[in-house]
């Protein structure tokens, strides 16, 4: 019944239906960029269910929702030419993650899952959320330590109750936060991405931001002209601080990604920023309940 590989069928061809209407190069090698991104979250994304003890069934679901979690990003690439959420108001939409449940629900979800409509509303809504909702850890403890790994998906969509079925949605959005976050690291160690450099100053406030472990609101910095590539650094250095799963801290551990991104991006502007985040995340994990970090 859920069957990811006609899940990814349906997701390719979507996608090269978007490319023939591309007459520019640049936004090509947008979508291509994404597309590689999004099977790099179906990559970790399996890596972090199968650590907790998924069964089958919501795994392929879970694998479904990596897969689409981006979907509207190839049709904002074509109204804006870029992937700047601010840019989608003009076509009614608050980010990609809007547009993207929107794409589902006008018939992909529904080709990607055709033989039951029970799972339209679980990916469409974690496709929705991911952008900005922020999810209780309580709710992946909760269920990662027992539910998902006895119930099968069909049946608990059929019989759970809302407020139960709504855990499973968040645990889901969470897990497709953190490995989204993970993969822009990736993203960079593996040149897919080079973020730009320069010699602009971080403004104090930028740095009392960070160094508290407070959230940093990019449009809210971006209104108060107060960005550059700088404190773009700081913002992906950040992401340590939103990031809930320990097998998720524990990836970017072991992989030393923190220690390969400081020597990659050698800047001086952060170096310091590198280090206390290194620092934090070894306390994150030293501090795991087993399934979260706080």
């Amino acid at each position: 019944m859920l069957d990811y590989l006609k899940a990814l069928d349906v997701f390719k061809g979507y996608v090269a239906l978007q490319k023939k209407s591309i007459a520019d190069q640049l936004i090509e090698s947008l979508i291509d960029r994404k597309v590689i991104h999004s099977y790099e979250v179906v990559a970790d994304g399996t890596k972090v269910v199968t650590k907790l003890g998924f069964n089958d069934s919501f795994k392929e679901l879970a694998k479904i929702a990596f897969l689409d979690h981006d979907i509207g990003r190839f049709k904002q690439a074509l109204y804006t030419s870029s992937f700047d959420d601010t840019k989608l108001a003009n076509y009614g939409y608050k980010n990609h993650g809007q547009l993207g449940k929107d794409i589902l629900l006008s018939g992909v979800i529904s080709s990607q899952i055709p033989c039951t409509r029970l799972f339209d509303d679980v990916v469409s809504t974690v496709v929705n959320d991911h952008v900005t909702k922020i999810v209780d850890s309580k709710d992946l403890l909760i269920l990662c330590s027992s539910l998902l790994k006895s119930e099968d998906a069909m049946m608990f969509f059929k019989q759970a109750d809302l407020v139960t079925k709504n855990k499973v949605i968040n645990t889901i959005t969470q897990i497709v936060q953190d490995v989204d976050r993970l993969d822009i690291y990736h993203q960079i160690l593996d040149d897919r991405w080079i973020p730009t450099k320069s010699d602009a100053k971080v403004d104090s406030k930028i740095f009392d931001l960070f160094y508290q472990g407070k959230y940093m609101n990019i449009a809210e910095i971006k209104k108060q002209g107060l960005w550059n590539s700088n404190v773009g650094e700081l913002v992906r250095l950040s992401f340590i601080n939103q990031i809930k799963l320990l097998s998720v801290a524990l990836m970017i551990k072991e992989e030393n990604i923190l220690g390969k991104l400081k020597e990659k991006r050698n800047n001086p502007y952060v170096l310091d920023a590198f280090d206390v985040t290194m620092q934090t995340l070894d306390e994150k994990i030293k501090n795991s309940d087993g399934i979260t970090i706080r």
